[in-house]
This record gives C-alpha cells, structure tokens and sequence, in this order.
C-alpha cells in the first residue's frame, strides 16, 4: 500500500493536479483507493452513470466504443473526470490492455475537498477545456 507521501508525489504527475499545493495533494490522497484492473478487464462501461474517476498509474487502457477505439491511456492520464464534478452518463467503455494499477477518486468524497479547495476546481477545469480543445481539433481533421 502507498503512503500519503508517494501518493502525493503520484498526484504531482497528473495534469489536472500539478499546480496544487502539496497540503491539499495530501488531502486527495487520503480519499483514493488503488485497484488493480486486469488486462481485458472493462472499468467504465458506456451509459452507466459514473461515479469515480480513474488516474492511471501503470499499464494501458483504451477508451473505446465497440471495435472503434478513440485513445489509449497511459501513466498519469485521467478518465472518467466529468464523473467527480457531476452524476453524469458514461459516453465510451474503458478497458484495461494489460493489467493495470489505477487511483480512483470517488465524486462524493471529492465534492467535499471540491468546495473547500478552489485550485483543484482550476485544475479539472483546465483539463476539461483542454480535452474539449482535443475533441474539436480531431473533428476539424475528420
């Protein structure tokens, strides 16, 4: 099991966490749980309203829909992070291409260190700006 320490470490890797304050790292770090997702294993499944949201620490995963696959995640890469802001609907399924260790922050817990901490409401809201900037780029490309 990781300690608060590494876990903070961990969390400064994560783009939507590596402006914040290592005092509120530590807050964060005590509300994630650690899996380990086995390869072939489905984690998010498409039209289930979501609950957590899942930072890859090791392994691969690909965010697909059926047979068409729109990205594969790595180290550090986050999914499922609408998930933590509001009750909201998966749009794809998420499975792991090898086995994988994952944090996952529950939306529950995180709502709460969510209205005391503005900066990690900055953070989220960038990295969904920026993949909302990825989206249109790519269909721009289409």
């Amino acid at each position: 099991m990781e300690n608060i320490i590494d876990l903070v470490l961990a969390l400064k890797n994560v783009s939507i966490f590596n402006n914040i304050p290592d005092h509120i790292l530590a807050d964060i770090a005590e509300i994630i749980k650690i899996e380990t997702i086995s390869k072939g294993e489905t984690f998010i499944r498409k039209g289930e309203l979501g609950e957590e949201m899942y930072i890859i620490q090791s392994g691969e995963a690909k965010i697909h829909d059926g047979d068409h696959i729109f990205t594969t995640l790595r180290e550090n890469q986050i999914v499922g992070e609408l998930a933590i802001l509001a009750p909201v609907h998966r749009t794809a399924d998420v499975t792991a291409l090898k086995d994988t260790l994952v944090f996952v922050i529950n939306r529950e817990y995180f709502s709460d260190l969510l209205a005391e901490q503005f900066d990690i409401v900055r953070g989220v809201m960038a990295s969904l700006v920026q993949r909302i900037i990825e989206s249109n780029e790519k269909l721009k490309n289409h």
